[in-house]
């Protein structure tokens, strides 16, 4: 099944008198369960790729499909984004003013009969990922860089998304750290049969994708593995 598919994707931005283009007649398609990196030159759109298949930027022209329904038509967007993407990028998608324990069971009410069990699950979770007691009861605006890229891979799972938007996930994350923790993720992807998107220039990322993609030229460019990225 196809989760991710780009038709003929126009997407630029005007500023006052300049207009400046980022893609033009680009196509994409993703299958379920694949993990997919895409790299460029700053400037050429990554973030904004990543922003247009979660809804939130529409392309000037063209058709952005996710799980066969077309972005453009989905009404309520927020909610539609937290059931179905994980999203790992500055801005964050967890809700600022809930702690890190309470945005991975916002989906659960406290009277639930598995509420004691799905909080234990949070915890080790968190726990997992690094997080003391107190940062458990710390809300999400009151985390630094990195525990709030923490709190949004927590959720991811605890959540289990079909569909995972990371847009340079280890900037926050260093070293080994970092490359513990993507590995942690994409191990829980491939077991649920998870899509995952990375945008990252990040060399050591791109031997673990199904396949690498680079912006050239206002198009996704595929590039072999075996094919240096320059």
């Amino acid at each position: 099944m196809i989760a991710i598919k780009l038709t003929n994707i126009l997407k630029r931005f005007i500023h006052g008198s300049e207009t400046t283009l980022l893609f033009k007649d680009l196509n994409l398609s993703v299958n379920e369960g694949e993990v997919v990196v895409i790299s460029g030159d700053e400037g050429t759109g990554k973030s904004t790729l990543l922003r247009m298949i979660a809804a939130m930027t529409p392309p000037n022209k063209g058709i952005v499909q996710v799980f066969g329904e077309d972005v453009v038509t989905i009404k309520k967007r927020s909610d539609w984004r937290m059931k179905n993407i994980g999203y790992i990028n500055d801005e964050g998608l967890l809700m600022p003013f809930l702690t890190a324990k309470q945005n991975l069971l916002m989906d659960i009410k406290e009277d639930s009969p598995k509420y004691i069990e799905q909080e234990q699950k949070a915890i080790n979770i968190l726990t997992q990922l690094g997080f003391s007691t107190e940062n458990f009861n710390d809300t999400i605006e009151g985390l630094d860089d990195k525990h709030q890229v923490l709190a949004t891979i927590a959720r991811i799972l605890m959540t289990g998304p079909k569909l995972i938007l990371a847009d340079e996930p280890l900037k926050s994350l260093q070293g080994s750290e970092g490359a513990g923790i993507l590995e942690e993720l994409l191990t829980f992807a491939k077991q649920n049969d998870t899509t995952v998107i990375i945008c990252t220039n990040d060399p050591a990322i791109f031997p673990q994708a199904d396949r690498h993609y680079k912006v050239e030229n206002n198009k996704l460019i595929e590039k072999s593995k075996q094919e240096p990225v320059l």
